[in-house]
Order: structure tokens, then sequence, then C-alpha cells
């Protein structure tokens, strides 16, 4: 077959060509009514209109795959499946639930059990995937405080980290409590007031912990005492160790920091709600490695970085980035010496990577 005898396939440009439309109404910005829905809108889910059910409220501990999950009735643990209306609202997280999340469960053909609707939310403590289409990753719903656990060494200590998680606790309004794990491994401890001197004048709950001596475990208890805490921080920082000695009967997996990178692994794999003896709940998530923002967020931090809420109701501007606005307390702060430079280098990096 000669050269100018084969097929030639004609590249698309991607301009339109004109075309004669008998009907301009196919153009109205109204949508065709195809009858049917694809998709919910949210705040339709508590209407429910299933006929023979009978609702009972639990709480969820556990989120598995395939639309399972483990739920606390009254005074037992059930399976139940999510429902299906539920699985057709339009949801902006990548789950439907979340460990802490109130819900309404049909117990009519049990043990086959349903979760019907969810009931709203007090708080969800959320993070974000990364990239440019950001989903929302629920860690745990209605609870009091998170415990960012992390280290002094194996892995070292990175404020940056909790920063990140102080400004996500404010977002949400949940009390936080700084847990340094590890202070066994500390030689200096002029070092480590030093590391987190910041965050003590900054009105955060500071509590230095060591599992294998002991320390920091009976204050961290009192902390806990009738209260739904989440547990999360840096992967490798003690924070199933650190369970274990609050709870010895839980006895929940552990793994060594490797020695050449100090990076921790993975131990828990999913989150988790456990009672505690002494009172409270227990919710137990995956250590992280980083933790993102959401982009969408970049005009609070400046009002929300730990610490600024001593500064920014001074500055002259009130949508004010302490960057490079005239009249900014915290640049003025930053001047005179009240400010730590580390952690507003801090700042400055998480606006610039949001």
């Amino acid at each position: 077959m000669k050269q100018k005898d084969k097929k030639r396939s004609k590249k698309y440009d991607g301009r339109l060509k004109n075309i004669s439309l008998p009907d301009l109404e196919v153009l109205d910005d109204e949508k065709h009514n195809t009858g049917f829905k694809s998709s919910r809108s949210a705040h339709k889910r508590d209407i429910i209109h299933k006929s023979g059910s009978k609702l009972m409220k639990g709480r969820v501990i556990e989120v598995m795959s395939n639309y399972q999950c483990r739920i606390k009735l009254e005074d037992k643990e059930v399976y139940a499946s999510i429902g299906g209306r539920l699985k057709q609202f339009k949801n902006e997280a990548s789950g439907i639930l979340a460990v802490g999340d109130y819900v309404q469960v049909d117990t009519s053909l049990k043990p086959d059990y349903r979760v019907e609707n969810i009931l709203p939310r007090i708080n969800s403590m959320i993070r974000y995937s990364s990239g440019s289409f950001q989903k929302e990753i629920a860690l745990a719903a209605n609870i009091d405080q998170i415990v960012i656990t992390t280290s002094w060494r194996m892995p070292i200590f990175k404020p940056g980290l909790v920063d990140r998680y102080l400004i996500m606790a404010a977002k949400f309004n949940i009390r936080p409590i700084l847990v340094l794990n590890k202070i066994d491994l500390c030689e200096d401890f002029d070092e480590l007031e030093d590391e987190i001197a910041y965050y003590k004048e900054s009105g955060m709950s500071v509590i230095l912990t060591s599992v294998v001596d002991g320390r920091g475990i009976a204050e961290l208890k009192a902390e806990l005492k009738g209260r739904d805490t989440v547990f999360s921080g840096h992967s490798g920082a003690g924070k199933s160790s650190l369970i274990n000695a609050l709870e010895p009967g839980l006895e929940l997996l552990t793994a060594e920091v490797s020695d050449y990178n100090e990076k921790g692994k993975h131990t828990t794999t999913q989150a988790v709600m456990l009672p505690f003896s002494f009172g409270g709940y227990l919710i137990d998530t995956p250590g992280i490695k980083t933790l993102v923002l959401h982009q969408e967020d970049k005009p609070i931090v400046p009002k929300l970085f730990p610490g600024f809420d001593r500064f920014y109701p001074h500055c002259r501007f009130r949508d004010c980035t302490h960057i490079h606005e005239e009249g900014c307390a915290v640049l003025a702060a930053m001047e005179a010496g009240g400010l730590d430079p580390l952690r507003y280098e801090s700042y400055r990096w998480i606006m610039d990577n949001i």
C-alpha cells in the first residue's frame, strides 16, 4: 500500500463548528426533568418515609468497609449496614459515617440492623486530602477534646505538625491537649522547656509523659476522665503504647520506630471508639505523617494560628495576613521580641503551602 493511500486521521483542533438548531429552547438554563434523581440534597436526609421501621438511637464505634459499621445500642454492640437511601445523598466527605456519630438504627428486622439516619453533629474533627480536589476525611465526631501525641525523640519533635493540628482544633472548636511522649530520651530538659514554652504561654495544656518510667500518666488520666477524647498525632510517637499504659486491658498493637529514618509504622489502621474503665471514651485514630489543611481555610489561618489570638485583635486591618501590612500587631511583637521567630516561620510556611 502506498503512503498516499493510507487513511489519515484528522486530529481534533478543539474548535466548535456552526450548527443549526431548529429549537432555541434547548439552550435554556433550566435542566431537563428526567423524572429521577441520581443524588439527593443532604438537607433532606432527616425525612424518612420508610414504613414499619423501629428506630433506636445508637452511636458509631467503628466504621468498616463495604458500608458496614459497629454501633453501640443501649447496653449492647451490634453490626449494622448503612441504608441505601443514605448512599444517595451528596456528601463532601470521603465517607458517610464517622466514629462518634449518633445515628438512628432500624431494628425491625434484627439481627439485620440498618442505619437509616445520621443525627446532627455537635462538632467533628476533619482533615483533608491533598491535591486540587480536596476531600474531607472525618477522624471523629461529637467529641470533647483531642490529644495531640508527639514525641521528644524517635521520631524527633515536630512543632510544625503541632501548629497545623492546633489550627484544625481551633477551627472545629475542640479543646486540644499536647502530649509530649518519650521524655525518658531527653538529655537536656532546658531545651525541651524552650520548645514547649510558646504553647504553655498560649494557654494550652501540655503534659510530658513516658511509658518507660510512668511520668505524666496519672496527670493525663485525670484530663481524660469522663470525656470523649480523640488520640491522634505523628506516626511512631508512641500513641498506642501510651493508651496501653492508660488502659492496660486494651493491649493495642505497637511497633518499633526505624533507626534509619526515625519514621513510625501504622499500628492503628482505622479509627475505633473504646470505653475507658475510669470513665469517658477513647477514639483511637491512625497516626499520620502530614496534616493537610483546606485551601479555603487560608483566610482564617491568621486568626487561628496558635498564640496569635493575643495579637491579631490589635492589628490595624481586620483581614491582616501578618505578612506585609502596616500596623500589624504580630509583626510588631516579632520586632519587640514577644513572639518566637520559629513559630512565625512555621506560620509563613503554612500560609505558603495551603
